[in-house]
């Protein structure tokens, strides 16, 4: 027992010691990024540059679409083509273990992470992210952005209803939720196995137990549960099911771009988040590069790079690229936006009820 004592002293040191050099260096970087923004723009951003030169690259995790987080890639690049930019792209849950652990081991070489609504606060609390104010944040509205600057959002997203104008008339369309539970619909309609966006606005408008008491009653409708928003679109586009209960409508808007015979209704909630968050990792060894890229995001060509894959862009006069997704609000579809702050009041209910009713 004592040579375990003897061993394990020197392992618990080296953890303390870690962590505080882990701290250190996100102190100094969030000195940098102080001392930095107090300049003039034009100073601010040729020290940027100068800083990003020397560094040279730039890398980031990622959750959004790879199309997405690719054309980022290739428009940063365009613009500063002294930096060579790459990301890796993880699903929600896969992408924050990783993070986690190799930031935990020390091993974390990335320079910025970008999470879900769902994740931002297990990362904030966990010391992934630096503080850092970003100048194009007064271009968007409050919610986008961290109060203390640790992560930096750049669209919101919505969950619609959708169905097959080949195999539904308009005239009969379900028009809200209630409507989906009529006979004809029975056996016809396809909800995801991971509808946390849904859900999420659902819970907020709803509470628990209605939502829950809603889920199940689609499955007892003969609801069909599918893995992937994308593949549900599909499905949906070739007629497999007649209704889509919760699909993102910028996939559909592509698809039919491409002759997908589908059309969206927006029920009452119409269930948000905001989303594409990203924050600058604390120990990033590129500091100066990892801050143009978030500007970037932020900024007025970020947000045409956004706009032009169809989703939306949270940047204040920027508009969807498709006409049935603009001036939501202004048109008074009833949204439910749920941000990273509320997200965690209703991030454990809804992982109760995707388990006990969704997931097999």
């Amino acid at each position: 027992m004592a040579s375990n004592k003897l061993i394990a002293l020197p392992l618990t040191s080296l953890l303390v010691v870690c962590a505080l050099l882990s701290a250190a260096q996100a102190a100094s970087v969030e000195a940098l990024y102080s001392e930095i923004n107090k300049l003039p723009a034009a100073q601010r951003q040729k020290r940027l540059e100068e800083g990003a030169r020397k560094e040279g690259a730039f890398k980031f995790y990622g959750v959004s679409n790879a199309a997405l987080l690719s054309a980022y890639i290739d428009g940063f690049m365009k613009r500063y083509p002294f930096i060579k930019a790459e990301f890796w792209r993880g699903s929600g849950n896969k992408l924050v273990f990783r993070t986690l652990t190799e930031h935990r081991a020390g091993q974390l070489y990335t320079d910025g992470v970008l999470v879900g609504t769902e994740n931002v606060l297990t990362l904030k609390r966990a010391g992934i992210w630096a503080r850092y104010q970003s100048p194009e944040s007064v271009n968007f509205g409050k919610d986008f952005t961290d109060k203390d600057g640790y992560w930096h959002a750049d669209s919101w997203g919505v969950a619609t209803l959708a169905y097959n104008t080949k195999l539904v008339r308009r005239e009969e369309a379900p028009k809200g939720y209630d409507d989906l539970f009529d006979a004809k619909w029975k056996g016809n309609l396809s909800i995801d196995m991971e509808p946390e966006r849904a859900l999420m606005g659902w819970i907020t408008a709803w509470g628990e137990q209605k939502t829950r008491a809603f889920v199940d009653r689609l499955i007892k409708h003969g609801a069909v549960v599918r893995r992937g928003h994308t593949l549900q679109a599909q499905l949906l586009c070739a007629g497999e099911f007649k209704i889509a209960v919760e699909i993102y409508p910028d996939a559909i808007m592509r698809m039919k771009q491409a002759g997908c015979p589908a059309a969206i209704v927006f029920p009452n909630p119409t269930p948000g988040h905001i989303s594409g968050a990203i924050g600058i990792y604390s120990n990033t060894p590129r500091p100066h590069a990892a801050t143009l890229f978030v500007d970037f995001m932020k900024s007025a060509d970020g947000a045409k790079i956004l706009a032009s894959t169809g989703r939306l862009s949270g940047r204040k006069g920027v508009k969807s690229l498709y006409e049935e997704l603009a001036n939501l609000e202004e048109r008074g579809v009833p949204l439910v936006i749920v941000g990273p702050d509320q997200s965690e009041h209703v991030s454990k209910p809804m992982e109760r009820i995707m388990k006990d009713i969704l997931v097999p």
